[in-house]
């Protein structure tokens, strides 16, 4: 350990004494390290995350597909992801398997609802909301933040309605008031009471750009949302996850589902007739892994994060190749220093050591300010991906798993770039010192240089074409005519039943915003 200090002191004096060749070298591994962090920092948070709920192992999803959002009818595939609530209470009443089986809405973010908090003078705000069963957060094992959270009886046929809030919004929008809990708001212009706080952390389900901030129950959607399909067994619009029992198979639970939603949807019209009944022994349910939740941005985002890995790791060997040279031309320019070290009786084991701890010190304090560019590109790329959303569950803070990985990499790259030039440079003779080192071979030195030099044009020329080519598709999507002339002209977004609207009202409502918009002067 001593030896490793002394060997690092030593490669910190000499890196200051060439300012400019290390901060070089730094700013080039800033780059190639924060890139390949930065993209790290999206992919855990994307693709490798749980939710933040009790046991994940033991969540399964009822399902493998992200199909959205209110679907009727038959399915020629027969794989069923999607449910309608007569199917998820004849399989809650008859797996016992499931020691809970929770249900949510699958298309929360088509449906915003309007809230208002009773007594105040504010206008009422558009937000999301998931309508959820009475067993949601007790099928995650959460606990409330402040008051309680849903019971099953909240989620009964004349039921009060009830609703709990997300943490963030409850800190957000009213500071953490306690009052909050027990009081009344106003959704889509019903009164509902707070019960609860939902506990920091927890962003619902599945990871959304605009997570829910109200949670509301199934059996209060049809009056809060005006939804005449909740209690249609012919249509689907539910999913589901459940928590299976320690040590259960899941083959055998898997056919026992699928038996139960043949049974139910025997049981409907839709495959009542010739071509449904021949549907029917089709119809299956995959049951998958739930601990991340409802896949459905991780699905969306997947192809495109793979590609940025393998974009910043193209830029990190590029980095890798220049840094390499960079030392090698510092290798020789120290040469007469090694000699003179050879000759003094140092091993070459010895010299290669120190050479490879400075370029893992280099490539260390590289990685630390790659650290900064790494929490600027991921805020960069957050907010290209999730223009205008402020408030949702991807963190671009370096977590303790993106910290490990920008030093794991620091060290891989240091090793990388650290053990050709390293190995080069030691090759020294004792009598070189006595020449002068003007009789010293370069020759291993300029054809690596020569190889790198090539290595780098490569890598650059295929991150150019692909540029290219991504700017010319670009181009021509924004220049494609598209047949229609947008000049004055405008889409509005209408939300009826927010404002209080039922189903049979719609037709009158359209009917007389039609009228008012022709009766505008041109």
């Amino acid at each position: 350990m001593t030896t490793v200090i002394q060997d690092v002191q030593f490669a910190l004096r000499q890196l200051r004494k060439a300012p400019g060749f290390t901060a070089t070298v730094l700013l080039t591994l800033a780059l190639g390290i924060g890139a390949n962090a930065a993209i790290f920092t999206l992919v855990n948070a994307v693709l490798l995350q749980d939710l933040p709920v009790v046991d994940t192992k033991t969540l399964v999803r009822l399902g493998n597909e992200n199909d959205c959002c209110v679907n009727a009818g038959t399915s020629d595939s027969g794989n069923y992801s999607l449910f309608s609530t007569e199917t998820y209470e004849q399989l809650k009443k008859n797996i016992p398997e499931f020691e809970e089986l929770a249900a949510m809405q699958a298309g929360f973010g088509w449906r915003p609802v309007t809230i208002r908090r009773g007594g105040s003078t504010g206008d009422a705000r558009s937000v999301m909301a998931e309508f959820v069963s009475g067993n949601y957060f007790r099928t995650f094992g959460l606990q409330p933040r402040l008051g309680r959270l849903f019971r099953d009886a909240d989620d009964a046929k004349g039921a009060e309605m009830t609703a709990v809030m997300s943490y963030q919004t409850w800190q957000r929008e009213y500071g953490g008031d306690a009052s909050v809990v027990g009081s009344t708001f106003w959704v889509n212009t019903k009164p509902v009471t707070i019960v609860g706080i939902a506990p920091a952390g927890f962003y619902g389900d599945r990871l959304s750009s605009n997570p829910p901030e109200f949670y509301l129950t199934i059996e209060s959607m049809p009056v809060l949302a005006s939804a005449p399909y909740v209690d249609d067994p012919r249509v689907s619009w539910l999913y589901m996850i459940g928590r299976v029992k320690p040590g259960l198979a899941i083959a055998p639970l898997q056919e026992k589902v699928s038996n139960i939603v043949r049974e139910t949807l025997a049981s409907t019209r839709d495959y009542a007739d010739e071509n449904g009944k021949k549907i029917l022994p089709r119809i299956h349910v995959v049951l998958t892994p739930g601990g991340a939740g409802i896949r459905q941005m991780q699905e969306q985002y997947a192809s495109k994060l793979r590609l940025l890995t393998w974009i910043a790791g193209v830029v990190l060997l590029i980095a890798c190749a220049n840094v390499a040279n960079l030392l090698l031309v510092r290798g020789m320019a120290r040469r007469t220093e090694l000699c003179v070290r050879a000759a003094l009786g140092a091993m070459r084991g010895r010299i290669v050591r120190q050479l490879l701890t400075e370029s893992l010190v280099l490539a260390l304090l590289g990685g630390a300010v790659g650290l900064a560019v790494a929490f600027a590109g991921a805020q960069a790329l957050i907010g290209m991906a999730f223009p205008g959303e402020q408030h949702g569950p991807i963190n671009a803070s370096p977590s303790l798993a993106v910290i490990g990985f920008a030093v794991g990499l620091s060290l891989v790259t240091g090793i990388l770039f650290g053990c050709a030039p390293a190995w080069i440079a030691a090759r020294t003779q004792p009598v070189d010192a006595l020449r002068g080192g003007s009789r010293a071979k370069g020759s291993g030195a300029s054809r690596l240089q020569r190889s790198l030099v090539i290595v780098q044009a490569a890598l650059s020329f295929v991150l150019l074409v692909g540029a290219g080519l991504f700017a010319q598709s670009l181009s021509k999507l924004q220049k494609a005519d598209l047949k229609l002339d947008a000049q004055n002209r405008y889409i509005v977004h209408i939300n009826p039943q927010a404002a209080g609207y039922t189903q049979t009202q719609l037709p009158a409502l359209y009917r007389a915003m039609e009228q008012q918009f022709h009766a505008l002067p041109v």
